[in-house]
């Protein structure tokens, strides 16, 4: 695997990786506002994409999606995510290597995905058409 491959990976597996705690935590009020649906469908196209390992340029455009539609509560989460993603695209590593940085970075994407996982059925609905 090549280096920025590598660190690639440590970036995306812990949204991969959230999935399954997602799974096992999810939230049971319903006081959050839903998330659009093309915050929805932004979050469904990124895991299928991420499975089939997506290019960071996919990537991006993917969660600037869901930026720019997410709801209020993890606005700011879906933004750290976004900003680490540019920023390894331009070369920065320490959204890999610092260790403060990078627990940050590991928050916002869980909460994003737990988000997604919980509030947009990821795992419990068809395809969206046009898949």
């Amino acid at each position: 695997m090549r280096a920025p491959t590598r660190a690639l990976a440590l970036v995306v597996l812990p949204l991969v990786a959230a999935v399954g705690l997602s799974a096992c935590s999810k939230d049971t009020t319903k006081t959050l506002p839903m998330p659009s649906k093309a915050f929805c469908q932004a979050a469904y196209t990124y895991d299928k994409k991420v499975e089939r390992k997506a290019t960071l340029k996919v990537q991006i455009a993917l969660v600037q999606t869901m930026a720019d539609h997410a709801p209020k509560d993890i606005a700011a989460d879906t933004q750290v995510f976004l900003t680490a993603l540019q920023r390894r695209a331009q070369g920065d590593k320490t959204v890999v290597t610092d260790k403060k940085l990078n627990d940050k970075i590991k928050t916002a994407v869980d909460n994003v995905n737990r988000r997604a996982q919980s509030d947009c059925g990821l795992f419990t609905q068809d395809p969206p058409s046009g898949m």
